[in-house]
């Protein structure tokens, strides 16, 4: 069964700031995920009974103190607003001659674009501010790879491989070869001092930072004069910073165990592997923060050696989404664009396009193609009469 995410009108945001207490004797707070209508992120949080939220409900929004885990699909929902902005240009090499249909197609960019901000600011804010936290990650490890990827670069067909995609290799494909047959990405900040400033920033301040970047780069509108410069200046540092991401987290974290599919309402998860260690790790975080310590184990520390052979490999249920609900993402964009014409039988092909978009998702996470905590690009549309 996939996501259906639920909006519970009666206070769902102020039972969600209520939700975060306990007694200190008697917690008996359960781990669900919440995704935040504001900006569509989705992040875990320890939440009571009483509150009456449930796995895949939605808020409004997140409030402020709130404490959040980041482990996937947190990072992974932001792919499907990348993927609407790609094969959109890739549809617009078809219609070179035709202004009328690439306007049309630049405002489906523009719209993905304005998520993506949303989502990009709550990620760097909540990050910077210690609300949010990357959960089984050694944020130290996490700097140390960045750096190198920064001052040293990595293989680009390398990256390709492990996260199983062509990106990096297109982007080289497309630039002068300064840098021998094996091209590298290099990870380089549009603000030049944050390299230099480095050295006196802790971890989380440095990804951050890494955050604000990409913020940055999608925010910049040159950065869509074409898909080559989107990927270039845009998708492959997130990608990258995703990359990293997986090599320094646990992989109970990654979410696709078996026994961790189909986070639903419907399903109790307290037992799977993913949602015990999601549990162990927010309270350590709470009780460390209660404490007065600041610093979260791990986070700061720069004891990591990078090597150039990162064993990573992106797991293929997170790979198909990409490759899959990439297409299928900017589909539904288009159907949201015609079902605002004024026009019956577009509204109707809209709906139609939304509806089976729908299903087709739901057949994919049935037949194990995709992680059942994958987003559905047809999610914001209404099922009723299906």
């Amino acid at each position: 069964m996939g996501v259906r995410a639920n909006v519970r009108e009666t206070g769902a945001a102020r039972a969600v700031g209520a939700g975060i207490q306990d007694d200190g004797l008697d917690d008996r707070r359960r781990v669900v995920l919440l995704k935040s209508l504001a900006t569509n992120n989705r992040f875990y949080a320890l939440i009571a009974p009483s509150s009456g939220l449930r796995n895949a409900d939605t808020v409004q929004e997140f409030p402020p103190d709130m404490l959040l885990g980041v482990a996937y699909p947190c990072l992974e929902d932001g792919l499907n607003d990348f993927a609407v902005i790609r094969t959109t240009f890739e549809t617009m090499d078809y219609f070179a001659d035709d202004e009328a249909m690439r306007r049309e197609l630049m405002e489906i960019v523009q719209e993905a674009r304005e998520k993506l901000i949303r989502r990009l600011e709550e990620l760097r804010d909540r990050i910077g501010n210690r609300t949010a936290h990357f959960l089984g990650t050694d944020l130290g490890e996490f700097r140390s790879y960045a750096m190198d990827m920064l001052r040293r670069g990595y293989p680009r067909r390398n990256l390709d491989s492990m996260m199983k995609l062509n990106v990096f290799a297109s982007v080289a494909e497309h630039e002068p070869a300064s840098n021998g047959p094996d091209p590298l990405f290099y990870f380089e900040f549009r603000d030049k001092g944050v390299a230099d400033r480095e050295p006196a920033m802790s971890s989380r301040q440095f990804i951050t930072a890494m955050f604000e970047d990409v913020l940055e780069a999608v925010s910049d509108a040159r950065s869509y004069a074409s898909k080559h410069v989107f990927d270039r200046d845009v998708f492959q540092k997130f990608i990258a910073i995703m990359f990293v991401n997986y090599a320094t987290t646990d992989p109970i974290f990654y979410g696709t165990h078996k026994a961790d599919y189909g986070v639903s309402g419907d399903r109790e998860m307290d037992d799977t592997p993913l949602y015990k260690a999601i549990a162990g790790q927010l309270r350590e975080i709470e009780a460390r923060l209660r404490s007065g310590l600041v610093a979260v184990p791990r986070e700061d520390d720069r004891t990591a050696t990078p090597t150039r052979e990162m064993a990573v490999t992106l797991p293929d249920a997170v790979a198909n989404e990409e490759a899959v609900l990439g297409p299928l993402a900017s589909i539904c964009a288009a159907a949201r664009r015609l079902s605002r014409l004024d026009d019956p039988d577009a509204v109707e092909l809209a709906r139609l396009v939304l509806a089976d978009a729908a299903i087709l998702v739901e057949q994919l996470k049935e037949r194990g193609i995709i992680s059942d905590a994958a987003y559905d690009p047809a999610s914001n549309h209404s099922r009723a009469g299906r």
